[in-house]
C-alpha cells in the first residue's frame, strides 16, 4: 500500500491551500502533467520559443522558493519549476524509493510530456540530487547541470543530524531555523511556511551519494554552487570530487554563506548565457 509523504489529509490540504494562496500572487502559468508516476505540478514562466530549463526545488519547500530566480531567468528562458512527486507540493504526495531508478524515469516522463529533446536542469539541494539522478541516467537529455548547494556528492554532515535529533519535538518534527539552514537571513515568512510544511510532512532523512561511475557519465557544462559555511552540505568535499571527476565543472564556493544561496542568479545566467 502505498504511504503519502504528508502525516495527514488534513495536513495535506492545510499546507496546499497555504501553497496555492502564495501562487495566486505569482505572475506564473501553472499546470499538470501526467507521468507513470502521478500527476506533476509546474510552474511556467518565459516565451515558449526560448531554451528550456527546468527547475527542480530542495527539500521541505516547492517550487514557490524559486520566485526570485524565475523572475530573473524568464527574461532568457522558457522556465519549468517542477514540484518534485513525493515532496512539499501539488505534485503527486507519494515518494518513490530513492534507490531505485524511478526519479529518472520521472524525470523523464516530465521532459517527453512537455515534448523537450534536451533542457538545462537546475537543482537546489535535494533537488540538486534529483537533477544528478537525471543527468546520470540521461546525460544526453540534459544541456547543462546547475548544482546549487546540492545533495549527492558527499554525506550530509554528521553535526546537522546531530543538531536535528538534539531539537527533534515530540511529534518527531525538526523546527527550520536560520541556525540549522547555515545561513542568517532568511526572512520569517519563509522560515514559518516551512515550518508549516515540516510539521505536517515527512522529509527525506538522508540521501545515497552518488558513485564515481555515474558522476563520470556527466558530459554536459556543470556549475556548482555552495556557501562555505554550508551546515547541511559539505561543500568543500563535494566541490573536490567533482572537480577531480570532471575537470571543467565550474566551482563557485562562496564566503558567507550557507545553505540557501540567495544570489545564485549572478552565477546562474552568465553560464547558461554561454555558448562553448
Amino acid at each position: 500500500m502505498k504511504k503519502s509523504v504528508f502525516k495527514t489529509e488534513a495536513g495535506r490540504d492545510k499546507v496546499r491551500a497555504y501553497y496555492n494562496r502564495v501562487l495566486d500572487q505569482f505572475p506564473f502559468g501553472q499546470r499538470y502533467v501526467e507521468t507513470t508516476f502521478g500527476r506533476t505540478f509546474m510552474l511556467t514562466a518565459g516565451h515558449e520559443s526560448n531554451p528550456p530549463i527546468i527547475l527542480l526545488h530542495g527539500s521541505c519547500s516547492n517550487s514557490a522558493f524559486w520566485f526570485p530566480e524565475i523572475m530573473a531567468l524568464s527574461n532568457y528562458f522558457r522556465v519549468y519549476a517542477v514540484d518534485i512527486i513525493g515532496e512539499a507540493g501539488n505534485s503527486e504526495e507519494y515518494r518513490p524509493d530513492l534507490c531505485s531508478n524511478a526519479f529518472a524515469l520521472w524525470m523523464k516522463d516530465v521532459l517527453d510530456t512537455l515534448g523537450l529533446e534536451r533542457a538545462a536542469l537546475i537543482g537546489n539541494s535535494l533537488g540538486g540530487w534529483m537533477a544528478l539522478k537525471f543527468a546520470t541516467a540521461y546525460p544526453e537529455r540534459v544541456s547543462k547541470l546547475i548544482l546549487i548547494a546540492s545533495g549527492g556528492l558527499a554525506q550530509i554532515r554528521p553535526q546537522f543530524l546531530i543538531n536535528a535529533d538534539q531539537t527533534r519535538q515530540t511529534n518527531g518534527t525538526v523546527p527550520v531555523s536560520p541556525s540549522i539552514m547555515g545561513e542568517q537571513s532568511i526572512p520569517k515568512e519563509v522560515l514559518d511556511f516551512m515550518n508549516l510544511i515540516v510539521e505536517n510532512y515527512n522529509p527525506i532523512r538522508e540521501l545515497p551519494v552518488f558513485a564515481d561511475e555515474q558522476l563520470l557519465r556527466l558530459n554536459m557544462p556543470i556549475l556548482f554552487i555552495d556557501g562555505e559555511n554550508d551546515a547541511i552540505i559539505d561543500a568543500e568535499k563535494s566541490a573536490q570530487r567533482l572537480s577531480r571527476l570532471i575537470p571543467s565543472a565550474v566551482i563557485h564556493l562562496l564566503p558567507n554563506c550557507g545553505h540557501v544561496v540567495a544570489n545564485s542568479a549572478e552565477y546562474i545566467i552568465p553560464f547558461l548565457m554561454k555558448t562553448h
